[in-house]
């Protein structure tokens, strides 16, 4: 895709949309979402692909496998919590309204495998 002004005033259907849209991305949809005409520069200089950019692809590599936990039968009952919209759909559950204690802890445990899969080296995770 050719990034135009319209296209990146946010053309919907050029975007990358989950296989499922009830759950988040994965991994390589996440990367590939990124591939998307974004104008990003560094230097001065524009980055033309930062998922392979020396200075981006590894935070995105990252990102990326944050991503995969939500697949990973390993993470994914930590990872994974109905949304509170009622359409069957799967969230973080550090994204929901916790209206129980028991939400709190299972918040709890979602940012903490998301810091153990990180080593704790991801500050600012999208959590």
């Amino acid at each position: 895709m050719t990034a135009t002004p319209e296209t990146r005033q946010g053309d919907m259907s050029e975007r990358t949309t989950p296989a499922n849209p009830l759950l988040p991305m994965t991994g390589d949809e996440y990367i590939e979402s990124l591939k998307d005409g974004r104008e990003i520069y560094l230097h001065g200089e524009r980055v033309e692909d930062v998922t392979t950019h020396p200075a981006f692809r590894n935070s995105v590599r990252m990102v990326a496998r944050m991503y995969d936990g939500f697949h990973d039968p390993a993470t994914s009952d930590k990872l994974l919590s109905d949304t509170d919209t009622g359409s069957g759909g799967k969230t973080h559950p550090f994204f929901k309204v916790p209206h129980s204690v028991e939400d709190l802890k299972e918040s709890r445990v979602a940012i903490e495998t998301w810091a153990r899969m990180s080593y704790g080296w991801f500050g600012r995770s999208p959590d």
